[in-house]
């Protein structure tokens, strides 16, 4: 008997209601149900990620919802529920009295630390005020018109310290806050930049470069984008780089328009497309840079901007060209489109070779695989009418000379790549639709023959025994 009353003042049940004087940082839950207590602090979180905090980025201010800063508890809330409705119900007797006593005099509050994720933090300030500070400037090569080579000084700049902000965050959360609105100063600090004027003296020396035609289009802003990516990347003696990683992902986001690519054996819009051009115009700068070349691919079918051999595909985790600074000294890659609107990707570096020691590279076509013309049936097309698909390619074999030069005289000529290029197929498909039975079973027929005179005879034959309409139409089509 004496214990069911000492029970009775020690409270109800732990599965019932918690006891008086109970919170949660301020949150009070005197009284409630475990399941009542669940979503008083449910709601306690959705209004609190609703909050506005406004970040000053120097005199600019970006305001956000502490939901989108990742707001969080960093205990679980049915561990925090359980701590507080079991509080005084657990344990033993003189315990479980002790605990209720005390509550009698003073609350018992349960601290939960809230945060906010950097990860969150440092894509909205970098959506929202990348363009506030002046980051610093890397030492750069600058080649005017003449073709001279100067070295540009680094310079020093600002950027956001995400650690120290969120730190910020955090205690600023954690201390005295009433869940309300609140301003938060962000944290900025000097960054050296990692390249400097004097890293780049011993590296003016222009040891290979190449230029193509960069057209125009969504093609032109692709070969921008790419190029601008391979620009002022240093390689230290030894240390390889692949254009793939270089130079992905292809998206909007990182500057890439839709462009044409290959696939398949056909054209195909892709964005990125004619990343392949920056690559291969790289390519011939390192080949005569002779650098240590460690993957190459050439195309799936011939390119128009380079001759055969000449070229080296990208294709995301298929084919990569990638190389490897085989001098002792570290070398520099230049990439722009020039006012003549010429890609032209350079290799600098520090000069080791004979002044009177030249090379050259010639391509050698070793066989032409000619496309061929097929014919196919389209009953959506109307009788008659062609219509022309796929992209007819020429296939080829080809090979890559490498000529080495003293004093203008040649003293060594090898064989530096071989090429496989596959041919393409032309495709016209022939109308059948509106035609007669007849009309178009002869159509049919001289089709699988793949005869262009038998299909046209056809044509004509049937438009010559039909009415002046169907005529007029046939003649309309072919047209």
């Amino acid at each position: 008997i004496a214990y069911k009353d000492e029970d009775k003042l020690l409270g109800k049940a732990v599965d019932e209601e918690s006891t008086d004087n109970i919170y949660i940082n301020d949150l009070n839950l005197s009284g409630m149900t475990k399941k009542e207590a669940q979503k008083a602090l449910e709601n306690q979180k959705t209004t609190d990620e609703s909050k506005t905090v406004t970040l000053t980025v120097r005199d600019e201010k970006v305001e956000a919802f502490l939901k989108e800063l990742g707001f969080s508890g960093q205990k679980d809330e049915e561990q925090l529920v359980d701590e507080a409705v079991s509080y005084g119900k657990k344990g033993n007797l003189w315990m479980r009295y002790r605990q209720m006593k005390r509550l009698e005099k003073e609350p018992f509050v349960i601290d939960e630390e809230y945060s906010v994720s950097r990860k969150k933090l440092k894509s909205l300030l970098k959506e929202k005020a990348g363009d506030i500070l002046q980051g610093p400037e890397n030492a750069s090569l600058s080649r005017d018109k003449e073709g001279k080579v100067s070295i540009v000084s680094e310079k020093e700049g600002e950027i956001i310290d995400y650690k120290a902000t969120v730190k910020q965050l955090n205690d600023d959360l954690n201390d005295n806050w009433k869940h309300e609105d609140f301003e938060e100063q962000v944290v900025i600090k000097t960054e050296k930049p990692e390249v400097t004027k004097a890293d780049l003296k011993d590296m003016t020396d222009e040891l290979g470069a190449y230029s193509t035609d960069a057209g125009g289009g969504e093609r032109w802003t692709n070969l921008k984008t790419g190029s601008s990516m391979l620009n002022g990347i240093i390689l230290q003696p030894g240390e390889e780089l692949s254009v793939y990683d270089s130079t992905a992902p292809y998206d909007e986001e990182h500057g890439y328009a839709e462009g044409t690519a290959y696939e398949n054996g056909q054209v195909v819009p892709s964005y990125g497309g004619g990343i392949c051009q920056v690559s291969t115009t790289l390519y011939n700068a390192v080949i005569y840079a002779e650098l240590e070349v460690v993957e190459r691919h050439p195309h799936s079918m011939t390119v128009d901007y380079v001759e055969p051999s000449r070229d080296a595909a990208i294709a995301g985790g298929l084919m990569d060209f990638r190389f490897k600074n085989s001098y002792d000294t570290p070398i520099y890659i230049y990439g722009e489109i020039d006012s003549d609107n010429q890609l032209r990707m350079i290799i600098y570096g520090k000069e080791t070779r004979p002044k009177n020691r030249t090379i050259e590279f010639e391509s050698e076509t070793l066989s032409v695989d000619q496309y061929s013309v097929t014919y196919k049936i389209n009953s959506s097309l109307n009788f008659g009418a062609m219509q022309y698909t796929g992209n007819p390619h020429t296939g080829r074999e080809a090979q890559l000379w490498k000529g080495v030069y003293k004093d203008g005289k040649e003293v060594s000529r090898e064989v530096f790549n071989t090429s496989y290029y596959q041919k393409a197929d032309e495709v016209i498909e022939v109308g059948t639709a509106g035609g007669s039975e007849a009309s178009i079973s002869a159509l049919e027929s001289a089709v699988a023959t793949n005869d262009s005179t038998a299909i046209n005879n056809a044509i004509a034959g049937i438009s010559s025994s039909s009415g002046s309409s169907e005529s007029s139409g046939s003649t309309g089509s072919e047209e």
